[in-house]
């Protein structure tokens, strides 16, 4: 049991994290194994989120006054609170592909980007690229007419040294 200090101090903590940002998910643990849950917690961590088990009184509390507030609702029974400190496709792929292999995991819902969304809203945020894949797309976007450019300016470099070429030859010719 934790103090109320101690509470006071969590709360203040997650507030601040809730204040700071607006993605979060909520999920359902119970009926998971200790195994099944680190193991998650492991593959949210190298999706730059954390998986928080708090109690659902102080999550209330702490969420009083900010965006997480609208999804006080959800706070209900055996909650995990995953704050996304990056990106949210990629948290969700991760919880979307964990319920498949995991069925005791029960995704309830969360804010992402300010926006409120239930378990299919979830589920279509994971089909989204991640914020490095649509980076990649469009670096190559970008890349893709300079080395177009790239090829023509080199096929012209190419033309012109096979015409001095030819004079030259011309030239040796005429002499000899």
């Amino acid at each position: 049991m934790l103090s109320k200090a101690a509470k006071n101090e969590l709360v203040e903590k997650y507030s601040a994290v809730f204040k700071a940002n607006p993605s979060v998910v909520v999920v359902e643990y119970k009926g998971l194994s200790v195994k099944e849950l680190e193991g998650l917690r492991g593959d949210l961590k190298k999706a730059g989120t954390d998986l928080k088990v708090v109690k659902n009184t102080l999550l209330r509390i702490a969420a009083k006054d900010t965006e997480i507030e609208r999804i006080g609702e959800l706070f209900v029974g055996p909650t995990a609170v995953a704050i996304c400190e990056s990106d949210p496709a990629t948290a969700a792929k991760v919880f979307v592909d964990s319920a498949k292999k995991i069925p005791n995991l029960k995704l309830k819902g969360g804010i992402v980007e300010g926006t409120v969304v239930d378990e299919s809203g979830i589920t279509n945020i994971s089909k989204l690229p991640t914020r490095q894949e649509l980076i990649a797309q469009f670096v190559g976007l970008l890349a893709a007419p300079m080395s177009n450019l790239l090829g023509t300016i080199t096929q012209m470099q190419s033309k012109v040294l096979y015409a001095l070429d030819a004079v030259k030859e011309k030239k040796d010719k005429e002499e000899n």
